[in-house]
């Protein structure tokens, strides 16, 4: 990415306010997370990538040992079953996990309640530890269980699902799907109680956390995506940021024209949108001449309405939108047609292949009414998978916080379906940024495609948000 100096140098008053403001909460997210730095030194052996330990068991365990169907009941801390690597290659279907074993548990808190809902979040979950447990042999052998703490469009109740995963003693690691502030909330107190955590990424300070990890590049990634995509891909240089008129979303809006400028384009104009059915008027008044229209908006309604305005005035330019428009009813609409934009982790695409064929048939096979191939779906399934992951490298039903701590924080994979390499801590202070490849996709005939793949960012680059 070329020209970042030169667009920290030209940030408005109201950016540098901005980063002034990141920079302080940084700063309280470093002191507010210093109890969950302390590591447990008998834990280490357990930090191994959930990747790299089936290899390291087969070379130290004696053959008779690697035969024995019932090793599961000797396994050390961060010794993984022989079974569980061959379950992870294999094509082999019905070893189901022993459930005379302790359950392995995931804390998961699901933002599925009231107007602002991501129900496929705990429909994805669910479905791919049923898979797990019926298919895969659970974790190393033992039933994997996930433990939902339902919650708002608020930060109180994040907050009051964290603080009961905080006292659950069993809870060792914490998926928390919450929206922008949300998020924050439930990271930050989660990570002051050294509860390890895998977060949405949906605010810049998630990624800042130290003991919270995103395996999505979340807003920081799809903010920057936006820009090497349209400059780099199809040399878009001017643009019109519409951008939901909602106080939340207000913070982001001199980050955006800071990114921006950094990747060699302008953001000359920025018209907020409200909520109503028809939003021609504020459309039909933006700039016609801009090489590209930018939609961050905040639901599939909203989006819904914004494509119609779209088609309306006769804009002919590129068109983009945010992951919150990649909604499946959004898409299946036709709304969005033509517009391009990036999802919020991997989704499952129709020209995706194999990995895209296990995602759907395990959600038609094990999912509910909520299950859908969109929306924050494919950000679940890697958070499943990496829990599984992570808890059998931490040790199974002897892992303790410490030991979860320290795997997740060298955790890597390149096997999670449909999903690019994922490697943690991120670079420089974003620590938390264990995935820089958002995936951008090309809505056409109510499907989503990926002519252009995964999006290879650098977080590092992003390091001038913070200064000055």
């Amino acid at each position: 990415m070329l020209g970042i100096v030169e667009g920290a140098a030209h940030m408005t008053d109201r950016s540098k306010r901005f980063v002034r403001l990141l920079a302080l909460l940084f700063a309280f997210a470093l002191l507010a997370s210093a109890c969950g730095d302390d590591g447990d030194a008998d834990d280490a052996d357990a930090g191994a990538p959930a990747t790299e330990a089936p290899a390291e068991d087969m070379a130290d365990e004696p053959a008779d040992d690697m035969a024995d169907e019932d090793m599961a009941d000797d396994m050390d801390d961060g010794e993984m079953a022989d079974d569980m690597a061959d379950d992870e290659t294999s094509d082999d279907m019905g070893h189901m996990a022993d459930d005379s074993l302790p359950a392995v548990k995931v804390g998961l808190i699901a933002q599925d309640e009231e107007l602002l809902a991501f129900p496929e979040v705990r429909s994805a979950s669910q479905a791919f530890v049923d898979y797990f447990n019926t298919e895969l042999g659970g974790a190393g052998g033992h039933p994997m269980e996930l433990v939902v703490c339902g919650a708002g469009d608020a930060p109180e109740s994040h907050v009051a699902c964290a603080q009961e995963f905080i006292n659950a003693d069993d809870i060792h690691l914490v998926v928390a799907a919450g929206f922008l502030a949300n998020s924050a909330a439930a990271a930050a107190l989660l990570a002051e109680a050294g509860v390890p955590t895998l977060t949405l990424g949906n605010d810049f300070i998630d990624y800042l956390i130290p003991g919270v990890y995103s395996l999505d590049p979340g807003l920081p990634g799809l903010a920057q995506v936006f820009f090497v995509y349209a400059t780099s891909v199809r040399g878009d240089v001017s643009a019109t940021l519409f951008i939901a008129d909602d106080p939340a979303f207000e913070p982001f809006i001199p980050a955006l024209q800071a990114i921006a400028e950094s990747n060699g384009m302008i953001i000359n104009e920025v018209v907020p949108l409200g909520f109503e059915p028809d939003l021609t008027g504020p459309v039909s008044a933006a700039n016609l001449d801009n090489d590209a229209w930018l939609f961050v908006l905040a639901d599939g309604a909203q989006c819904g309405a914004a494509a119609s305005a779209v088609d309306t005035v006769g804009y002919v330019g590129s068109t983009y939108a945010n992951d919150l428009c990649m909604a499946q009813g959004v898409i299946e609409s036709g709304a969005l047609d033509g517009w391009a934009g990036p999802v919020v982790s991997a989704a499952p695409t129709v020209d995706g292949g194999d990995e895209v064929d296990l995602i759907v048939r395990v959600l038609d096979t094990y999912g509910d009414d909520d299950s859908q191939t969109a929306g924050l779906t494919g950000w679940a399934i890697a958070n499943i998978y990496a829990a599984r992951d992570v808890l059998t490298a931490a040790g199974l039903a002897d892992a303790t916080r410490a030991s979860v701590l320290e795997a997740l924080s060298t955790y890597s994979s390149t096997e999670i379906p449909g999903f690019p390499d994922v490697s943690c801590p991120g670079p420089t202070v974003w620590t938390g940024a264990c995935n820089q490849s958002p995936l951008m996709v090309v809505v056409e005939g109510g499907q989503l495609t990926s002519p252009d793949g995964f999006v290879q960012l650098d977080f590092s680059e992003l390091d001038f948000l913070l200064g000055g």
